[in-house]
């Protein structure tokens, strides 16, 4: 598989194969060359796996379609922007989906609708080159725009980043715009360029006038997806230690003040392979240098061109970096990083303690003296229905303009921000009338579990996640009251497989799904994202797991110390310990699923 992936790569002509001429037959699947590199656009072929058997019983062909993922560095969004990603939601399956690396996916898109959906976006410089494949993908940071600087910091570093990384490639540009490079400038062309780093007048991919080569990538681009995230000191609101690369910025008062430089981590990755548990694993990102702000780009590409000329080619469940960072070791990489700087890098300082792990709910002051909200989203899907309308009263609020720009979080919430405070009750009134809860609307179980698509669209789903994540939540939060530990905050992450795209391990809670019925439970992640959790119980029926649980919340309500975490007991507890307290595992028969 990997050696046909590398051979796809290098043929395909940067990305272009023949997706031009597949284009022109809209009732046809895409082939599996053309879906290969439909990833690195953005773009994952998928089918209805609901009705998979039963297509196959019938000889029919799979019932295919499109997930288009946007790339939204650090979250931002202008109203235009917004307005733009909710109109093309009816070019898909009617619903916005927020990811946990603050980007927005369109599912069941049919190939028909792909170019007018991404020519509309593009026209607002909003792109999906780069969303997925194996490149860097979209840089994550934490999106909330603080008094205490981190919108000047941040905003800047993320929007230097997406252009620096971006695929230089043409062909997004011919296969999906007809070749038209023409942007329209916009009244916010200063937030576009710092939410996008594309320039207005720029074709949303920086690439029509781009090289023959890939400077970056080369060839046949990365081993393996790449990924960069930005914390603020002390706000780990985004999981920096789940991503290839973290970057923290050191600053002169600590927590706030003037940029001093960045602490550079590496080797971050959050997925596994169940059928190879003794070779693949989640990892926590290492510290291993500090650099000056001018540098910092530069060290960042030493270390993507490190993985590109170094990383695993032919096991495709070893590509990562973080399999290289072990594999070399931290000082093996901290020189790579030298030599292709051509100059020596500092040690890292050891990071401040993370003060939250916020998902940034509830009502902020901005750096301007007006206000943002940020509002709950269930597993970030925007769908209205009868009695949740969620994207009606977001674009009724821009239109009203009593909301300004909206921003993403790496928890799949949003953020309404430029919000007047003599506006406020009436962007809560609105809110409660479209059936948008607030945060003190919902349990604190329900505020922070989040959840990846999994079944019936992602192909690498081996169980449900979204879909069954309200009625485990209420289980859960029963569990809770009953065990005495009501109200608690608990991160609960859930995913349908071990690739990992909920962060499961290092939450308080993990739910991992192993077959389409059951699921490994991990338990002792911490509260600010920066500790792996363990696994408690593997193979457990997902009737089973708020049974198995009770005894771990009971012990945790009489024996935990004064403001100690769930996540925080259950390591101090310890899995031997924990063991004891469980029920018996359930005998399952194994049959087809």
């Amino acid at each position: 598989m990997s050696g046909d992936v590398e051979a796809a790569k290098a043929s395909s002509v940067q990305l272009r194969g023949h997706l031009a001429e597949e284009l022109t037959r809209p009732s046809d699947p895409f082939d599996d060359h053309s879906a290969l590199l439909l990833k690195f656009h953005g773009i994952y072929q998928q089918d209805n796996r609901d009705v998979r058997r039963e297509r196959a019983s019938k000889k029919l062909p799979l019932d295919y379609s499109c997930m288009v993922r946007a790339s939204v560095p650090g979250g931002r969004l202008s109203a235009t922007q917004w307005r733009a990603l909710d109109r093309v939601a009816e070019l898909a399956d009617g619903s916005l989906r927020l990811t946990t690396r603050q980007g927005v996916q369109f599912h069941s898109t049919l190939k028909g609708n792909l170019k007018p959906l991404i020519s509309t976006l593009n026209a607002e410089l909003v792109t999906t080159l780069g969303a997925c494949g194996d490149v860097v993908r979209n840089t994550v940071a934490c999106p909330l725009p603080h008094a205490d600087g981190r919108e000047r910091i941040l905003g800047s570093t993320v929007a230097a980043i997406a252009r620096h990384f971006r695929p230089r490639t043409a062909a997004y540009w011919e296969v999906w715009l007809d070749g038209e490079p023409a942007v329209s400038a916009h009244p916010e062309t200063p937030d576009l360029t710092a939410a996008t780093g594309v320039t207005a007048g720029d074709s949303a991919t920086s690439a029509v006038a781009g090289p023959a080569e890939e400077p970056i990538f080369g060839e046949v681009y990365l081993p393996r997806k790449f990924k960069i995230g930005l914390a603020w000191p002390g706000d780990n609101c985004i999981d920096v230690h789940g991503h290839d690369v973290g970057l923290v910025p050191t600053l002169t008062d600590g927590y706030r003040g003037e940029l001093t430089g960045w602490t550079i981590l590496v080797g971050g990755g959050l997925g596994m392979s169940h059928a190879r548990e003794e070779d693949t694993y989640p990892r926590l990102a290492t510290p291993v240098a500090w650099v000056e702000p001018e540098r910092l780009i530069p060290a960042i590409e030493a270390v993507v061109t490190m993985q590109r000329d170094h990383g695993e080619r032919v096991d495709r469940q070893r590509n990562r970096l973080k399999y290289l960072v072990d594999d070399r070791g931290l000082a093996w990489v901290r020189s790579q990083i030298e030599e292709r700087l051509g100059a020596p890098v500092s040690d890292p300082p050891e990071l401040l303690p993370w003060l939250e792990h916020n998902e940034h709910h509830g009502w902020s002051p901005t750096h301007d003296g007006d206000w943002v909200l940020g509002v709950p989203i269930p597993s970030g899907r925007l769908r209205d229905d009868e009695e949740f309308r969620p994207r009606t009263v977001v674009r009724e609020l821009l239109d009203a303009s009593l909301v300004r720009e909206i921003r993403v979080s790496a928890r799949q919430d949003l953020l309404l921000t430029g919000i007047a405070t003599a506006d406020r009750p009436e962007v809560e009134r609105r809110l409660r009338a479209a059936g948008v809860k607030l945060e003190e609307e919902v349990t604190p179980l329900q505020r922070l579990a989040i959840a990846c698509p999994a079944l019936p669209t992602c192909g690498q789903a081996l169980g449900e996640a979204e879909r069954v994540l309200p009625q485990l939540v209420e289980r859960l939060d029963k569990v809770f009251a009953e065990g005495g530990a009501e109200a608690t905050p608990v991160r609960l992450n859930m995913t349908g497989c071990p690739n990992g795209c909920a962060r499961p391990y290092n939450a308080e809670i993990g739910i991992v799904g192993r077959t389409k019925r059951t699921y490994d439970v991990y338990v002792g992640g911490a509260a600010a994202g920066d500790r792996l959790g363990f696994r408690l119980r593997a193979d457990v029926p997902l009737d089973d797991i708020p049974t198995l649980l009770a005894p771990v919340v009971e012990r945790f309500a009489t024996d935990r110390s004064d403001g100690e975490t769930f996540g925080d007991f259950c390591r101090r507890a310890g899995a031997e310990s924990l063991e004891t307290l469980l029920p018996e595992p359930t005998v399952r028969r194994r049959g087809r699923s």
